[in-house]
């Protein structure tokens, strides 16, 4: 088999395991990932709007870090072609060409394939391939540039840094990285050491820093504002996350090959140079506090350079006159792509009960979490941000199909809310708009506090607090609570924990069904409403002829509920009434559960007839009222409507 047709045959692993890699657990294409709607909002605001703005009014020039690919969406939005479809193909494209560039380091036509074949079943490659986002472009773009600066084409190293400065503001620092090595060389007289090609990405970082400071009148990018606030706990998560990614990627750790012989001044120049990009990297990870995406995706740009700089070492490795040293190079290759493969198995696919676990306790991460996830390594986080990004979707369609357009959007995870429904949304973490106490957006990835109240003082109409599915009704307390240890800046103070739950008291939990767009019922979800809406149902209730006859008038969206009714005897005590009309003390029942509430306009609709069978002469009153669907407690934060009191007859 010649050296073509084992290129092709890797190339369309690469092309497979990134299909594969993101479907499922029904076998359906993962949808992108929940961050790169918010680049697909702004360009759809571009187009439309002929504004670059997250929100009307609003700059939305760093509300997402890469300005190339807000371009490529608007492109893409403008031909009114289907984004989702659109931009995974562009990124296994740039994936492709970042596989391809990668087999030209090195003149052994069968050495050269090392780091083409660990980059095919690499699962965090795979992933950042069809994941929406501009990882796929920013990696190849950084591989040509490393080629082209090998090979001495300085306008394709030129043009490859401007665009790697675009697509990414970090990538500035990479373009900082190799002019560093190029005065190096000038430095020791090497031949063709030119600065010509880094005048094009100087022009190009001066024509994006006056477009920031026309668009929101400011000089320096979000990231490096962040990177110049160093806080607390954000270099340890960062050495975390890089830990993580050695882990989870496993074929990295071949650098360790790369650093022996560079420390024994046998490693190619190649090599070394591959090694120098890879730790500046490493080490702006690591400042900046790790990364927000699953399968350690903000190390993703540099793994073909690492791969490379491995390559290197176990060339020379395997060229070694010990046998020993050779066996070693071979079995270390061996044990990086076994290891490389199961990070891309979910659990079901494991096999033994043992194995399964040895993947979970393998998987587990060091970095800390984002809010709302808990980010386990390789396939498992991966799997956990589609069922997310799947979530609010369903929960985006909702809010398009049913909630009022002028009403505004408070959550953690605005990107498919944002696109999808064309509400107005605010950002939680700061990312996409800013939040107090901060005056501008910020895509740090070490999670940072804001003032809670604060944002709560906007008045969003709406809150969506959670993603996950629900097995009981939270309450507006529980909510309050866990929003203010997890994200408020000011936790912890006298007071601070009651004012959170007196601004979270004016708001309502409601209960929502969620559809796909077969109209299959998938499930519910629970949102907050503000109560000033006055969207609330209202239950009208009386007997008449031994018959409790209950009503609702409801002006508002669909909503889950469900029909309770209490009777109160001398004592206070209370009975449960069922369907059938019989009261019991002990175990609450539910005269009607899960009921779908639907606008009834200026009439009342009929809830139900019930034959009211052998009342307990004790009982002196029935209290009738809708509860959200798996309330843990006829509370006033559980139920949905007001409580209504139908008097006996003594």
């Amino acid at each position: 088999m010649n050296r073509g047709i084992v290129i092709f045959v890797a190339l369309t692993v690469l092309v497979a395991h990134s299909l594969a890699i993101r479907t499922d657990v029904g076998g359906a294409l993962a949808p992108p990932y929940d961050q790169a709607f918010v680049a697909f909002r702004i360009a759809r605001n571009l187009v439309f709007e002929g504004d670059w703005s997250w929100s009307p009014g609003q700059s939305g020039f760093d509300a997402y870090p890469s300005t190339l690919w807000v371009l490529v969406c608007t492109v893409i939005e403008r031909l009114n072609l289907p984004i989702n479809i659109v931009v995974r193909a562009i990124g296994v494209l740039a994936t492709a060409s970042s596989f391809i560039v990668a087999t030209r380091f090195h003149p052994d036509r069968v050495a050269s394939l090392i780091t083409p074949m660990l980059l095919a079943i690499s699962g965090a490659m795979a992933a950042a391939a069809v994941n929406g986002t501009e990882t796929a472009i920013f990696t190849a773009l950084v591989t040509v540039a490393f080629l082209a600066y090998e090979r001495r084409r300085e306008r394709f190293l030129g043009f490859a840094l401007l665009l790697c400065g675009l697509t990414r503001g970090e990538g500035w620092v990479l373009v900082l990285a190799f002019l560093a090595m190029r005065l190096w060389e000038r430095a020791r007289g090497v031949e063709g050491s030119t600065l010509k090609p880094f005048l094009a990405p100087l022009a190009g970082l001066l024509g994006l820093t006056a477009l920031r400071f026309h668009l929101n009148g400011y000089l320096l990018p979000p990231w490096l504002a962040d990177l110049v606030e160093l806080r607390e706990g954000e270099l340890r998560n960062g050495a975390a996350y890089v830990r993580d990614f050695f882990v989870s990627s496993a074929s990295p750790a071949l650098v360790v090959y790369a650093l022996w012989y560079v420390l024994r001044r046998n490693l190619s120049r190649t090599g070394v140079r591959a090694l120098v990009l890879f730790l500046v990297w490493t080490a702006l990870v690591t400042l900046q506090g790790g990364g927000s995406t699953p399968f350690s995706e903000s190390m993703v740009p540099v793994l073909p350079l690492i791969l490379i700089a491995g390559q290197e070492g176990l060339i020379t490795a395997l060229n070694s006159l010990k046998a020993p040293v050779r066996v070693l190079a071979w079995a270390s290759f061996l044990v990086a792509v076994s290891l490389s493969t199961l990070a891309s198995f979910r659990r079901s696919q494991q096999g033994p009960e043992l194995l399964v676990q040895l993947q979970a306790d393998w998987m587990r991460p060091e970095a800390a979490p984002r809010f709302g996830f808990e980010d386990q390594l390789g396939r498992l986080g991966l799997d956990e941000e589609a069922q997310a990004t799947s979530v609010l979707r369903d929960i985006a369609l909702f809010m398009r199909d049913q909630v009022d357009p002028r009403r505004s959007v408070l959550t953690p995870w605005p990107g498919s809310i944002a696109y999808l429904s064309s509400l107005p949304v605010v950002d939680l973490l700061g990312r996409a708009t800013p939040i107090p106490p901060y005056e501008r957006t910020s895509f740090a990835p070490w999670q940072r506090r804001v003032d809670l109240l604060g944002a709560l003082e906007l008045e969003p109409d709406y809150i969506v607090p959670l993603w996950r599915e629900q097995t009981r009704c939270p309450t507006t307390d529980q909510l309050a609570d866990q929003w203010s240890e997890a994200l408020d800046l000011h936790h912890g103070e006298e007071g601070r924990g009651l004012a959170v739950r007196e601004a979270f008291a004016r708001y309502e939990v409601v209960a929502v069904p969620l559809t796909r767009s077969d109209a299959k019922e998938l499930g519910r979800t629970y949102l907050l409403r503000k109560r000033a809406l006055d969207e609330a149902p209202v239950v009208a209730a009386h007997i008449e002829d031994d018959v409790l006859e209950v009503q609702l008038e409801h002006r508002g969206h669909y909503q889950l509920g469900d029909l309770a009714v209490r009777g109160v005897d001398e004592r206070g005590e209370i009975w449960h009434m069922n369907p059938q009309g019989r009261f019991s003390r002990g175990k609450p029942t539910l005269v009607r559960p899960n009921l779908l509430l639907t606008e009834t306009g200026e009439r009342r609709v009929q809830l139900g007839r019930f034959a009211l069978r052998g009342i307990p002469d004790e009982l002196v009153q029935l209290r009738v009222t809708l509860l959200n669907p798996e309330a843990t407690e006829d509370s006033p934060s559980q139920r949905i409507a007001e409580e209504v009191v139908v008097e006996l007859p003594g």
